[in-house]
């Protein structure tokens, strides 16, 4: 009977010190998720508690802040959001916390209307290996939804979609590009390099959903790239277009552009290209082998394009697709991409007359900042036209 006893107390000790030891154990974990941060979200009041992992919003512990002035350390955007209530009392608005002086640098910029209307363009302090959602906390007013990944508002200025319904909700929506190149990523995961234009623009997509690469960060992307990695830069042209090839290729190069090939057009490198491609040449001869570049301009507007080339003319476009303006004689200077998620655009410097093609690569070449912030340009005689028109 003692011993059944004793085997009995040794069991119940055995059961008490693992019980112990699990305890110990979740009292651990729990807090590691404490340093991770938590956010809890509610959505048709149904709470859910989600752990944020760190590695996107905090430095490697080993990175010297000492560098950095002003720096007060990384952000942490805990969202609380529900359906039905009025979008002013949805999720946390976080106003800004103020730039810092670091060795390191991007350029902001904040539009609105396809370009059209500025508001915010700065070069501001980078953080190494930051993600770009900082860098955002640190000098505009952010208000995000859907976990602290989506940016809902900036500056004041709200997604007219995410906390709407019915007759008050309307397809207006922010959107950014890294060096011109429409991000496959949020802001939230994306870590800008030392040198990047981040591009943020509010405008409607009841037309056009996604808008591949855009123009107004050049010399971008043919400097930086996209995401730390850089394919290099091919210049092809068709003939009577040499000599602007090898001018725009200087000027490239004087621009920090490290590798610049050029060579006589090839059809068959516009469908999967391999490297950044500027193609100089009129729209007939760069698109008579080419389905991807026929098609892109069928579908235009679809593809988020707003030159077509139709009969001989060329049609500029406003935002919804509508046809602007013809003109006999132009040239274009627009960026496209096999879509979404694409990271490799082709840039087009085309047109339906050999002068105005010229006048479009002398852009490139003699007058760049005459384009910036734009997302396409139509150039008619000496006049450079911000396209698309907007409604």
């Amino acid at each position: 009977m003692i011993m059944k006893r004793k085997a009995r107390c040794g069991t119940m000790l055995k059961k008490r010190m693992l019980i112990l030891i699990c305890l110990i154990l979740i009292v651990s974990l729990t807090a590691c998720g404490r340093k991770q941060g938590t956010r809890v979200i509610t959505n048709n009041e149904n709470v859910k508690v989600e752990t944020e992992s760190s590695e996107n919003n905090k430095l490697e512990e080993n990175v010297d802040t000492s560098i950095y002035k002003d720096y007060k350390g990384p952000v942490q955007g805990e969202i609380k959001y529900q359906e039905g209530r009025p979008a002013s009392q949805n999720s946390q608005e976080l106003k800004a916390s103020g730039d810092i002086e670091s060795p390191y640098q991007i350029d902001l910029i904040v539009t609105r209307d396809f370009g059209y209307n500025k508001m915010f363009s700065k070069n501001v302090g980078l953080v190494k290996d930051e993600v770009g959602m900082e860098v955002l906390f640190r000098n505009l007013d952010i208000q995000t939804a859907y976990g602290g990944g989506f940016v809902n508002s900036i500056n004041g200025l709200e997604s007219k979609y995410t906390f709407f319904s019915g007759a008050d909700r309307s397809k207006e929506d922010w959107f950014y590009w890294v060096n011109g190149i429409l991000a496959p990523i949020g802001v939230a995961e994306y870590r800008p390099a030392p040198g990047d234009v981040i591009w943020w623009d509010y405008h409607e997509w009841n037309t056009t959903m996604f808008i591949p690469a855009v123009i107004g960060s050049y010399p971008q992307p043919f400097k930086n790239g996209f995401g730390g990695k850089n394919p290099g830069t091919v210049i092809m042209y068709t003939e009577n277009f040499r000599e602007e090839g090898e001018k725009l290729k200087e000027s490239l190069i004087s621009q920090g552009v490290v590798s610049v090939d050029i060579l006589p057009y090839n059809a068959d490198k516009v469908e999967k290209p391999e490297k950044y491609t500027i193609i100089i040449g009129s729209f007939d001869d760069i698109s008579k082998d080419s389905k991807r570049l026929q098609d892109m301009n069928w579908k235009n507007k679809m593809e988020g394009v707003y030159v077509e080339f139709e009969e001989g003319k060329l049609n500029a476009l406003d935002n919804t697709g509508k046809v602007i303006k013809s003109f006999s004689k132009a040239g274009a200077i627009y960026a496209t991409a096999a879509g979404m998620g694409s990271v490799v655009p082709v840039w087009l410097v085309t047109g339906n007359d050999e002068d105005s093609i010229k006048k479009a690569a002398e852009v490139l070449i003699e007058k760049p900042e005459s384009i910036k912030n734009y997302f396409q340009a139509v150039i008619a005689g000496d006049e450079i036209i911000q396209i698309p028109y907007i409604q």
